[in-house]
């Protein structure tokens, strides 16, 4: 059987966030995959405008470091898009519904926990995974 190459690879893009800085998203960086440590202070990455975004937008934030890293990493909706922008589900032993601007993952998450979010058009779906219900939120 032949290697098909790098054509049909699921190959994404990865890049980090800095600590504790709020970096507001692009466009262009549908499809990426951010790492951020949450070691100290807030790291924050703000989506596009949906407007701008479009259906079909995704990202995901992924937590690196080892927990009690005294940070929190978060992924907050465009002023653009005002409250309640984002909807979805926080899966963890007890998975809850989710609704709000701003989604969290608080100090103390375990590595590994993320938030993946998708634009319908009209609203961010959000998917938090993380270990507790308490290491995460949308507000």
């Amino acid at each position: 059987m032949s290697k098909l190459g790098r054509y049909s690879a699921d190959r994404k893009k990865v890049a980090t966030l800095t600590n504790a800085v709020t970096t507001t998203g692009t466009v262009s960086q549908c499809g990426t995959v951010f790492i951020a440590t949450g070691a100290s202070g807030t790291t924050v990455y703000v989506l596009p405008a949906i407007a701008a975004a479009g259906k079909g937008w995704w990202c995901k934030v992924f937590k690196s470091a080892a927990a009690g890293g005294g940070g929190t990493i978060g992924v907050n909706g465009h002023a653009d898009d005002g409250a309640n922008c984002m909807v979805g589900m926080e899966s963890s032993i007890t998975p809850v519904a989710l609704a709000g601007d701003d989604a969290l993952l608080a100090d103390g998450t375990d590595p590994g926990a993320s938030i993946e979010v998708i634009c319908d058009g009209s609203q961010w779906l959000i998917h938090i995974v993380a270990s507790t219900a308490a290491d995460a939120s949308v507000g």
